[in-house]
């Protein structure tokens, strides 16, 4: 049997893959510039249509949180009330790694293993339901999908 994570493994894993998509996301837009790749501009609008329409669907459902609710130990000290639906984090990264796909599949399947291990972080620490990460990859993909494929058609 292995030891339980630690709140501090926990806040600096968070940390660390947070920072990761901070990376991920510039480093694709710098490639697709040098490259002179005709995706530049989906992937600066697709990517942030995405994150709006998450963060407008978050103010909307407004859900709670594990830790507001007593059903998790807040291990990652957040102070967010409400808006746990979707998880944004996870979003985010599912969302970069989407975007990545379409440009080197290698670093977009670790993105989307890290976004995995992302969502595994919110919900131990207690800042997201399983279906609140579950829902976020999700809306990452298909809003994605459905934008790339409108952007392809063009």
């Amino acid at each position: 049997m292995s030891a339980p994570i630690s709140a501090r493994s926990l806040k600096r894993a968070d940390k660390v893959l947070t920072g990761i998509g901070y990376v991920a996301y510039p480093a694709l837009l710098l490639y697709l510039i040098i490259t002179g790749s005709p995706l530049l501009l989906a992937c600066i609008i697709i990517p942030a249509c995405s994150f709006g329409l998450i963060t407008l669907l978050r103010i909307a459902v407004n859900a709670k949180r594990p830790y507001e609710e007593g059903k998790a130990e807040n291990l990652l000290e957040k102070q967010t009330q409400g808006r746990s639906f979707p998880s944004r984090h996870v979003t985010s990264l599912f969302i970069i790694a989407s975007s990545w796909l379409l440009v080197c599949e290698p670093v977009g399947i670790i993105l989307c293993l890290l976004g995995c291990a992302m969502a595994y972080i919110r919900v131990k620490g207690g800042a997201h339901y399983p279906q609140d990460v579950i829902a976020g990859a999700i809306f990452a993909f298909a809003l994605c999908a459905i934008g790339y494929a409108i952007a392809y058609s063009l």
